[in-house]
This record gives C-alpha cells, sequence and structure tokens, in this order.
C-alpha cells in the first residue's frame, strides 16, 4: 500500500490521486540477480508488480526508475527527460 511520497527526502502522505503521478514498476529480483546462464534459455519466472507515488511537487522535478532490483528517484532535466548520472 501507498503511504507517502517514493522520495525518501520528501513526507507527503498519499491522500488522493489527483496529486502528483503514480508508477507502476514490474520486475523478477530473481532473474535480474541471476541472468541467463551460457547455453541455458532465460526462464519464465512470475513478476512482481509495486504501486510507488511521487507528490505533485517531486513529480515535477523527479521521476522514478528501476535501477538493480532496487526503485530509484532521478531529477528530470529542463526538457523532462531523466538526467544522465555523472560519471
Amino acid at each position: 500500500m501507498i503511504s507517502k511520497c517514493a522520495n525518501p527526502a520528501c513526507s507527503v502522505p498519499f491522500l488522493y490521486m489527483r496529486d502528483g503521478k503514480l508508477f507502476r514498476m514490474e520486475y523478477d529480483a530473481e532473474a535480474q540477480a541471476l541472468g541467463p546462464q551460457f547455453g541455458e534459455l532465460p526462464r519464465k519466472t512470475a513478476r512482481r508488480v509495486e504501486h510507488f507515488w511521487l507528490c505533485g511537487s517531486c513529480s515535477i522535478s523527479m521521476t522514478l526508475i528501476m535501477s538493480g532490483g532496487k526503485v530509484e528517484t532521478v531529477t528530470l532535466d529542463t526538457t523532462g527527460l531523466p538526467r544522465a548520472a555523472a560519471s
């Protein structure tokens, strides 16, 4: 159940769907961690679905991505696209 904004630095409680953005993330943590072995066909496994929400203020400047089986917030650039990670 969604209780607050997915941004760890924000504590706005989830009260209404009319404010912010709702995200549906689907992933299989086991398949991401192991991956197919050499010469082996990928196995079909059940996918896990979770929902996350960014409040109105955070959704203006952020989005959510799946990285290594974890959901992370990413800052958007001025065009509304995720910024490339600085290396």
